[in-house]
């Protein structure tokens, strides 16, 4: 079994993030997802998304179907919770690859769907909300003592063990700048 590396939080998180970043390894991901799958498979795909692309809740909130292009995703503006959509500042908008694993699974959300309809939504279609899916997933238990935000961390993980140079890691994250 090859063990992966220790995680090492990138320069851009800050100083304090390797205390506070738990990732996932591509392994546990696969069995958290498998997980999150008994309890709903379009928000497990959701999480799985969410932990492929780096995407932050309220990017993830506001892509559409017209966002899906080729290999990636137009990541160009974000929606909170119980807010309308607005527009990321130029230096955070990008394209994010979409990796083989998930590439599929965005191709069937978007099947049969209008451009201008919410790619990530719940089964029955309705926007996501934190509170419900992380309550919907048992998120207490599956999220093995991580949080959120986690997924992100998980994205650039994964990432860098792939050989991505870290400055196009931190592009494709979205984030404006390095940390000093």
């Amino acid at each position: 079994m090859i063990h992966p590396a220790p995680y090492e939080a990138p320069d851009w998180c800050g100083e304090d993030a390797a205390d506070e970043a738990h990732p996932f390894t591509a392994v546990e991901l696969e069995c958290a997802w498998a997980e999150w799958s008994g309890y709903s498979p379009v928000l497990a795909d959701v999480m799985l998304m969410l932990a492929r692309t780096g995407l932050r809740w309220g990017e993830a909130r506001a892509v559409t179907v017209a966002d899906v292009g080729g290999e990636g995703l137009i990541v160009d503006k974000s929606a909170g919770e119980g807010r309308a959509a607005h527009p990321l500042p130029g230096s955070l908008a990008r394209i994010v690859p979409l990796a083989p694993r998930v590439r599929p699974l965005v191709r069937r959300l978007a099947v049969g769907r209008d451009a201008d309809e919410l790619l990530f939504t719940t089964s029955l279609g309705a926007p996501l909300r934190r509170a419900a899916v992380l309550r919907r997933l048992h998120w207490e238990e599956t999220g093995r003592g991580r949080n959120l935000d986690d997924l992100r961390h998980t994205a650039a993980h994964l990432w860098l063990a792939e050989g991505v140079a870290p400055s196009v890691v931190r592009d494709w994250l979205g984030t404006a700048r390095l940390a000093a």
